[in-house]
């Protein structure tokens, strides 16, 4: 016999449910057919030579203008969001090269390739002569892409800073 109550049912969207999204894994076989990955992986020589380092957001900047201004089309698509391009399919390639060591972050957030990834570069080859226009308009946009660095890690230290103040403040508590 029952207490004449319904049982409860679950409010639709309190459920927690695991979702998984799968991806296919790259291989370096698939990077070596891939133009697009290993002109990008030239890039990331060229950039390392000369600054040790980018910010993806930099990346985003320097590839849009050379696409926009330059006529200088590495195959990515770029949206922009206020005044900040972005494309999804540069960060896609930006994770593969990472998620196969051919490039690495460092501490400070800037990407820059590996020796692993030189030798890739070398043993695979890559445009050249893109590589070399590629070169050329870094040197002309080289200054800005210095302003929106410089803009980045100052945003970086200003919210360091923030988080030890919230830390101090915490333990005075």
């Amino acid at each position: 016999m029952g207490t004449g109550r319904k049982k409860k049912e679950p409010v639709a969207g309190t459920k927690k449910e695991l979702v998984i999204i799968t991806r296919p894994v790259i291989t370096l076989d698939q990077v070596k057919n891939d133009t697009r990955k290993r002109n990008l992986l030239a890039f990331f020589d060229l950039i390392t030579s000369k600054s040790g380092g980018i910010f993806e957001k930099t990346l985003n900047y320097l590839l849009y203008w050379f696409k926009t201004e330059k006529g200088i089309d590495l195959g990515y698509n770029f949206v922009t969001l206020g005044d900040t391009p972005y494309s999804r399919d540069l960060h896609e390639d930006v994770v593969a090269l990472l998620y196969l060591g051919l490039i690495e972050a460092t501490p400070q957030k800037k990407l820059r390739i590996t020796n692993d990834g030189r030798e890739f570069l070398q043993k695979v080859g890559y445009d050249t002569a893109l590589a070399e226009k590629m070169k050329e308009a870094l040197e002309e946009y080289w200054p800005k892409a210095i302003a929106i660095e410089t803009q980045i890690e100052l945003e970086q230290r200003e919210m360091a800073r923030e988080m030890a103040r919230r830390r101090r403040r915490r333990r005075l508590f």
